[in-house]
């Protein structure tokens, strides 16, 4: 009787004890779901109150000159030449308002393009959801460094966005990471951003002594970039109007010319600098577009702002004529000039107070800055003299490398290496624009008369011709080069599913389809390394080296392999 009761007591005891654990995990699981509930609100970015009067929702379809153009109040957009045109006019409410409701689709597009290139990049839904929240907690702030005015379009545009069941965020707080994501993914290793080039001549340099600026924005963000391509012009009451190069739904600018013959581009670069709370570049360009019609005007503008991240910056006035790089990082501006009248810019700090910063000089000798500025210069001095709107697209689009190295298509160290989202060649004497149609810069470039579109006194009388499509395009070589990076891309999704018999199929075929590309003998010699066949993967890594390989990285790995 007595161990029966004492059997009694120890099962009373330990029910009590389950009954105060569970009630202490449930009290542990509600405390994170509360906190995290909170936090999520906590950093939620929430737009400005809209107190305007009633904006219209719906569009109508006209046509101009046989092309359709949708029209919202006094805003239009149109496709022509194979480029968009996007006309923006009134308040940033306004505007906002106008350019969401114009290009909604396309936004809608790209954000889930964007959804799916973080699922591919970001394998795993919990990885993601870490990220997410890091980001959220360490860019809450981002708001407080945006101008008044960009927030208010923000939130207008925001309102217009219809297709955001299947995303987690809300609009406005998408849109301002959208709109920063340049930058929060600068300082990461193998940045998208890392490869734009940006060049300027004038004087004695170039033909009639015009000021000539050329650029490739490379960004590698998927097709859908490119293809979309837009030319936005935004007229704002009591503001300069300005042109941007981007693609519908961008505000913020990483290409521009205003009405006061000013030029504004940017290129990604890395400092030690720490990642500072500040503005988002491309805003800092629009202030500069719609408040600058002077170089020195531009800098001042520019210091008034901090900055995120470090920032290669060609602005160019073509009234002076003048253009000048300036070198921008977390608390300190470095202004580059030339005496020699023609600029380069790649993505790495030629300055001196930049000469001990070992974040800049891994930039530069580790990805393809370095080989790109040294091929670029090669160039302008070697068309010194001869430089007009034709030989700068002709420098764009150069796929050799320094000294006339032959490259395989695609190599990272051209300047030209086929990924660029838009390339843009400007006479800022005569105000004329030429812009990439695509794909990349082998269309043709279709040609913008910017004093119409500002409005001013057009001179000539003939139509501006277009820059003719490079000679690469629909050539047996283009199509060569095309069908190996599908197979290779087709081989590297093998590899991540862990299917290496399979994905060396594909590399072989890469490999053999364009004998002259290192990366598709880099994979090949991958595989066969991890399948053991170390011997066959030490063929392919030597052929590797003989390729002008772009990145230090690989070659110092393949180079340990080799034992070399």
């Amino acid at each position: 009787m007595l161990g029966l009761i004492i059997g009694q007591h120890r099962k009373e005891r330990l029910r009590r004890l389950l009954r105060r654990f569970a009630v202490g995990l449930l009290a542990v699981a509600v405390t994170l779901v509360l906190t995290y509930t909170a936090f999520r609100r906590w950093t939620l970015l929430t737009p400005p109150v809209d107190d305007g009067p009633p904006l219209p929702r719906t569009a109508s379809v006209i046509d101009v000159d046989g092309q359709p153009r949708v029209t919202v109040g006094g805003s239009w957009m149109e496709r022509r030449d194979g480029v968009w045109r996007i006309n923006l006019t009134g308040n940033p409410r306004q505007m906002g308002h106008s350019h969401g409701v114009l290009a909604g689709r396309i936004t809608a597009d790209i954000e889930q393009h964007m959804v799916r290139l973080m699922r591919q990049f970001v394998t795993t839904a919990l990885r993601r959801w870490l990220a997410d929240n890091l980001v959220r907690w360490r860019f809450r702030i981002i708001p407080e460094h945006i101008p008044p005015g960009r927030l208010v379009e923000l939130a207008a545009y925001s309102r217009t966005m219809l297709d955001v069941s299947s995303l987690p965020e809300e609009p406005f707080h998408r849109l301002v990471f959208y709109h920063a994501l340049h930058d929060i993914t600068q300082r990461l290793d193998g940045s998208p951003l890392v490869g734009c080039t940006a060049f300027a001549a004038w004087g004695k340099k170039t033909v009639q002594e015009h000021l000539v600026v050329g650029r490739n924005f490379d960004f590698e963000g998927g097709e859908i970039f490119d293809r979309d391509k837009a030319v936005i012009t935004f007229h704002t009451p009591s503001r300069i109007p300005f042109v941007s190069v981007a693609w519908p739904g961008m505000m913020g600018v990483v290409t521009g010319v205003n009405a006061r013959q000013i030029f504004v581009s940017i290129n990604a670069a890395r400092t030690d600098h720490p990642l500072s709370p500040g503005i988002p570049m491309g805003f800092l360009v629009r202030e500069i577009l719609e408040g600058a019609s002077t170089i020195p005007e531009a800098l001042a503008i520019i210091k008034q702002y901090n900055v995120m991240v470090a920032e290669g910056i060609l602005l160019a006035d073509g009234k002076v004529p003048e253009a000048v790089v300036v070198e921008l990082a977390p608390g300190q501006v470095a202004v580059r000039h030339s005496a020699s009248q023609v600029l380069g810019l790649t993505n790495h700090f030629l300055d001196r107070k930049y000469k001990s910063d070992a974040s800049n000089d891994w930039l530069r000798r580790y990805t393809t800055s370095d080989a790109r500025q040294k091929r670029l210069m090669q160039l302008l001095r070697r068309f010194g003299g001869r430089i007009d709107v034709k030989t700068a697209a002709m420098i764009l689009r150069n796929r050799t490398g320094v000294d006339d190295v032959p490259l395989g298509l695609g190599n990272r160290n051209a300047l030209d290496a086929l990924i660029a989202t838009h390339g843009v060649v400007v006479d800022l004497t005569d105000m004329v624009l030429w812009v990439s149609r695509g794909p990349h810069l082998l269309g043709p470039l279709v040609a913008i008369d910017l004093k119409a579109v500002f409005g001013q006194p057009v001179k000539q009388m003939t139509a501006i011709e277009p820059i003719a499509a490079d000679r690469l395009l629909d050539s047996s070589e283009l199509r060569s080069y095309q069908q190996a990076r599908g197979q290779l891309e087709y081989a590297h999704r093998l590899a991540r599913e862990r299917r290496p018999q399979e994905a060396l199929d594909y590399a072989r075929r890469a490999a053999a389809i364009q004998p002259n590309s290192p990366g598709a003998q880099m994979v090949l010699g991958d595989l066969l390394w991890d399948l053991g066949r170390w011997q066959e993967a030490k063929r392919a890594y030597g052929q590797f080296l003989q390729l002008h390989p772009p990145y230090l990285k690989d070659r110092e790995r393949v180079k340990a392999r080799l034992g070399s």
